[in-house]
């Protein structure tokens, strides 16, 4: 089962590559360069909420794939000494992307994920991890070459995340300490290496609150590049006849609590609590439970 939201679809045009790295055409044809500073990207900013991605006609370190009839590259603003260190035109500023990410066009959207993604991945990694040599970018951005020849390629860190449901179908939603403004959302954690996604499931489940769940079941997935995640979403119940009692593990969560969907609606209209961003899949995967769409 799998529901829309903001960040799932990728609209890249078939890519020239085995791997599914993008390949520049050969003949000359337009240029469009994002403009990215951390997890800021270059926008212009129109009447009322209207954004849409500022670009350069010209290339950068990364090329992304195909955009209104020519190529769109990604530059980091740090690393340039050129004329992107230049002021803004009127209209134009930084802005960072997890705020307007709702207010851009999904192709838009789509390609300043990946810009900021990538774009970390070089900015952090500039020594070749076998022999410690200085990387430069090769493959159109999209791998790294040491003194040495070795060629590495960007890496994706997995995390899953989970609304777990009982057996009255009450969704568990927890505050972490990073959440601000009474936000609440699913559980979520990072992959370990020797795991498969549904033994991290359970473990986080299990570490942050005690809870032991059972029957799981695939929702979506959705790229984060903050810096390099992917996140893989399943909803889940308790396993048979475990108990709901919380056992909470504070040096994560500052609380979680089992909800029915008028108890959340209550809260939500008293703004005792706030969902994550409708951006989000944990956004997604809440909403599809208040409106009774999972299974």
């Amino acid at each position: 089962m799998n529901f829309p939201h903001t960040y799932l679809t990728s609209h890249f045009s078939a890519p020239g590559d085995a791997r599914g790295i993008p390949t520049p055409a050969e003949e000359e044809i337009e240029k469009h360069m994002i403009l990215v500073r951390g997890d800021e990207v270059a926008v212009h900013e129109g009447e009322g909420e209207e954004l849409h991605l500022w670009t350069l006609a010209r290339t950068g370190t990364v090329f992304l794939g195909t955009w209104k009839d020519g190529e769109v590259w990604a530059l980091d603003a740090e690393s340039s000494a050129d004329s992107a260190r230049a002021a803004l035109p009127d209209g134009t500023r930084m802005r960072s992307l997890r705020e307007i990410a709702p207010m851009l066009e999904e192709r838009e959207r789509s390609l300043a994920l990946s810009a900021v993604g990538m774009l970390t991945w070089h900015r952090d990694a500039r020594y070749c991890t076998r022999c410690g040599s200085a990387v430069h970018a090769t493959r159109d951005g999209w791998s790294q070459t040491c003194e040495g020849g070795h060629e590495t390629f960007p890496r994706t860190d997995p995390a899953v995340i989970t609304l777990v449901r009982d057996g009255l179908d009450r969704a568990l939603l927890a505050k972490n300490h990073r959440f601000t403004n009474g936000m609440v959302s699913a559980l979520a954690g990072f992959v370990e290496p020797g795991e498969d996604l549904e033994d991290a499931l359970k473990r986080e489940v299990h570490e942050e609150t005690g809870l032991v769940v059972g029957d799981l079941e695939y929702f979506g997935s959705q790229p984060w590049p903050f810096p390099r995640s992917i996140m893989v979403a399943f909803t889940s119940r308790l396993a048979n006849g475990a108990e709901t009692d919380i056992t909470l593990q504070r040096e994560e969560l500052a609380s979680a609590t089992w909800f029915t969907r008028e108890e959340l609606t209550e809260d939500l209209e008293r703004g005792d609590v706030r969902l994550p961003p409708s951006t989000s899949i944990a956004h997604s995967m809440i909403t599809a439970w208040r409106k009774g769409e999972l299974s």
